[in-house]
């Protein structure tokens, strides 16, 4: 088992699919878990639900879009943990527009979330940890959708496209100071919400022949955090049930 006692773990973006999953299962796995949302009940739902399991949990709102929102968090951060050794970005929002139908409003609130959030965070982290001359890991949450092209999804491709990049650039600057960066990408996660109110998800391209939990995903981010990916960086681990390895366009439920 996976031991991560003694870490302190931030995880941005904790609602009640992957992110909350993640911090859940590094506080079950010994890690004492920073729960940060930009709202702010919901980061109090996740931290009550890590203390609720008997783990450790802070809940912190903040913006991650903002210099001053990413300041604010680990300034509150440093006064109630100290520094945090693992950070989780998992902070996204999605408009699902196609190029001619975005707005420059739309395209920036998604950009400015998942991909400069995902910056701001990882600078300010990447910065606390080299000041404490300590080693640390940063796991980016990704999608499918940053390896190819998706429709009516162009601002959210376009901003997780350069979270894998972006991963693979900090990862070289920072492996001197001993931090590593990594990134997951999902496929489909969890049921989605129709206009019905009924939960419904096609995952027929999906090789497995089923939809990703989040457990696959918390799972993956607690490997790469850990000591056991000691010697693992700039890498994409595409959990996603064989989805990146087709073309995507054959039904494999049927053939089941």
């Amino acid at each position: 088992m996976i031991d991560l006692q003694g870490r302190a773990a931030l995880v941005a973006g904790v609602g009640p699919n992957i992110g909350q999953r993640v911090a859940t299962l590094l506080a079950q796995s010994g890690a004492a878990v920073v729960c940060v949302d930009r709202d702010r009940e919901t980061a109090g739902r996740c931290a009550a639900l890590v203390a609720a399991e008997g783990g450790k949990a802070v809940p912190v709102a903040g913006d991650v879009a903002s210099p001053a929102g990413v300041s604010a968090i680990f300034e509150e951060v440093a006064d109630r943990v100290g520094v945090v050794d693992a950070l989780v970005n998992n902070a996204a929002v999605s408009v699902p527009r196609g190029i001619l139908d975005t707005s420059y409003e739309d395209w920036q609130r998604v950009l400015s979330v998942a991909l400069t959030g995902t910056f701001l965070m990882s600078q300010a982290f990447a910065r606390a940890l080299v000041a404490a001359g300590r080693p640390g890991s940063v796991v980016n949450v990704a999608s499918t959708s940053g390896h190819r092209g998706r429709k009516n999804a162009v601002a959210y491709c376009s901003a997780k496209g350069g979270v894998l990049n972006l991963t693979r650039a900090m990862a070289m600057d920072l492996a001197p100071h001993r931090i590593r960066v990594n990134s997951v990408s999902p496929t489909k996660t969890g049921p989605a919400l129709a206009d019905d109110g009924t939960t419904t998800r096609d995952f027929s391209e999906i090789p497995l022949g089923r939809l990703g939990t989040p457990d696959d995903q918390a799972h993956a981010v607690r490997f790469l955090l850990s000591d056991e990916a000691d010697f693992i960086t700039g890498l994409d681990v595409r959990v996603d049930g064989g989805t990146l390895a087709t073309w995507g366009t054959r039904s494999y439920a049927s053939a089941r």
